[in-house]
């Protein structure tokens, strides 16, 4: 059995091309960049280890607003619900 290594999924925004972009990659590659940056975890315990609809929504959510903080000319395109909770507390 050939087995891939672990991967990594990047979305980024193109400006020129007005493109969202996603790509998989080796995981190795950006070990040391995740370690430096923010990062949010989603504990699967919190899904219920589902990874359903809702969940899906949430994250491109998340991504896509995480990006128009760095890239303001994507904010004009972002509609989504923004969650009205506050976060749990630990």
């Amino acid at each position: 059995m050939n087995r891939r290594p672990p991967r990594c999924v990047l979305i980024s925004y193109d400006e020129d091309e007005q493109a969202i972009q996603t790509c998989a990659i080796d995981r190795s590659l950006v070990d040391k960049l995740i370690q430096a940056a923010l990062t949010v975890p989603w504990p699967l315990e919190s899904q219920n280890f589902i990874l359903g609809d809702e969940f899906a929504r949430q994250i491109g959510g998340v991504a896509l607003l995480l990006l128009a903080q760095t890239q303001p000319k994507l904010a004009p395109y972002i509609n989504v619900t923004r969650n009205s909770e506050p976060p749990p507390k630990d």
